[in-house]
């Protein structure tokens, strides 16, 4: 469900008043001033006066060893706010890689590609003659980027038709950072790509819409965002947690706190919702999952993650220009650390294919088939997925990967070295399988497994027909094996 957006990863900050240099650092802003014009005015290289204040500044944040600490200059400023609202200059598409090609999963409303005509799950097969087939998504996205008013000529492709060619003008682009749809079983879907000065009220009106069409549960899209604005954070939250909550602290460097509450009234009743996180979700998508985690609001579903917990103050510069700096870290409001440690899922789901699968699985639980075909592909309940390991079939039995298999049944996997075993929990079940030797242990009982865990391209594999240990219907069909399992099967 996440789509290729243009949007870099982005960090939490807030505005503030600058604090100025006080005392000593006075004397110390004075040499430095005075040595900066002794270069520029008489060093035999005359350097180029821009690159030395980029430079100075470079050096003295350098020192810092914070990456999250930067300057921006006048350009980079416009730029950093643009993409955090998602304004881009382009032609207003949403691309996925699809058969090494470029393929359109949505066109954004009033922008050239709708102007022109394009339409979803159009090919985009050349730009400006040159051939997309095998080319990084990334580089189609470069040549379909550029100024406002110059042109670019596309061939797209579309079931049916003879081969397309369009000549659009590009614009200035506003992609929203919130995409919303109603999935099966009156399951409500929301992707928030960044926290943009938009993203509150984006929010608001998906929540809106999704129960006008008769959401009875939540799904909320944290993966990969890598954060943007509080104050779009806390106004998500609210629409959530209803007016008057704690959604963090921060805490500067004279451990003194500040408290961080919603200020606007719910917008949903208490239906069930899962959050989606990944390694990915940072800053302010790891202040609103911490938040929903703390108040036992949300399921969080996925991967730990980022582990970004500091907040900058952003300071505007006489020349235009901005220093983002780090002033203080942020806290959950149950008091815990996120920087450099992340936020724990409630479920673990390490195959990113899986995730959104588990979170609908728990919201609304169906009959589970999955089908490994013996040309490769795998079905998960009527859909093709693109697993990363294949069945194989090895001396006549079936072995499936063992991660992906056991995750679409329900079941976390994690692996313990001191052992030397995966350890699969759930359902009311713990199940230890072994690299060494064919025993396993059920929930404190040896089983003897057909044939012992093996280690392929990389990956763990295990029979298909071991499954049965954990009340799995497995059924072989000539070349395809067929796996089944009742939703509340313990």
């Amino acid at each position: 469900m996440k789509r290729f957006v243009l949007i870099l990863v982005l960090l939490t900050f807030t505005w503030s008043v600058p604090a100025y240099a006080e005392d000593d650092s006075l004397t110390g802003a004075s040499t430095i001033g005075e040595v900066f014009g002794y270069i520029s005015q008489y060093h035999l290289k005359k350097p180029d006066v821009n690159e030395l204040v980029k430079n100075s500044i470079k050096g003295m944040l350098d020192t810092l060893n914070d990456p999250y600490t930067v300057y921006l200059s006048p350009e980079e400023l416009t730029q950093f706010k643009d993409e955090l609202n998602g304004d881009f200059e382009g032609i207003g598409v949403e691309l996925e890689l699809k058969d090494q090609l470029p393929h359109v999963v949505r066109v954004l409303k009033n922008t050239p590609a709708e102007q022109a005509g394009i339409q979803k799950d159009d090919y985009i097969i050349a730009v400006d003659n040159q051939q997309m087939q095998g080319l990084p998504l990334s580089e189609a996205v470069k040549k379909l980027q550029g100024k406002q008013g110059t042109k670019v000529r596309l061939t797209i492709r579309r079931a049916g038709q003879p081969d397309i060619s369009l000549e659009l003008t590009r614009s200035t682009v506003n992609l929203p950072t919130v995409y919303h749809e109603l999935l099966d079983n009156e399951i409500g879907y929301i992707a928030i790509d960044s926290f943009g000065m938009e993203t509150g009220k984006e929010f608001a009106d998906a929540l809106r819409e999704l129960q006008d069409m008769g959401s009875r549960s939540l799904i909320i899209d944290l993966r990969d965002n890598g954060g943007g604005f509080v104050d779009a954070a806390l106004e998500v939250a609210s629409y959530i947690l209803g007016k008057d909550k704690t959604v963090l602290y921060t805490e500067d460097r004279e451990k003194q706190r500040e408290t961080y509450k919603t200020e606007f009234d719910s917008l949903i009743d208490r239906l069930p919702l899962v959050v989606l996180v990944n390694g990915e979700s940072a800053s302010a998508s790891e202040i609103l999952a911490g938040a929903l985690q703390d108040y036992g609001r949300a399921t969080l579903i996925g991967t730990k993650t980022y582990g970004k917990g500091t907040v900058q103050d952003i300071v505007d510069l006489s020349n235009g220009g901005a220093l983002k700096l780090t002033t203080a870290i942020y806290l959950t409001p149950k008091g815990r650390r996120i920087d450099g440690q992340g936020l724990q899922p409630d479920r673990l789901v390490v195959t990113p294919e899986l995730q959104l699968f588990a979170a609908k699985q728990l919201l609304h639980p169906t009959k589970l088939e999955i089908k490994f075909n013996g040309d490769g592909k795998v079905v998960l309940n009527g859909q093709e997925l693109k697993a990363a390991n294949k069945m194989v079939n090895e001396g006549g039995k079936f072995l499936v990967p063992l991660r992906f298999t056991l995750e679409a049944l329900g079941y976390e996997i994690k692996y313990r070295s001191e052992s030397n075993s995966i350890v699969a929990s759930g359902k009311g079940r713990t199940w230890q399988l072994f690299f060494s030797g064919r025993n396993s242990i059920l929930n404190g009982v040896t089983r003897v497994l057909n044939k012992a865990v093996v280690m392929k391209n990389g990956a763990a594999y295990i029979a298909a027909e071991d499954l049965r240990n954990i009340s799995a219907e497995v059924i072989v069909e000539g070349k395809d094996v067929i796996i089944k399992m009742e939703p509340n099967m313990t």
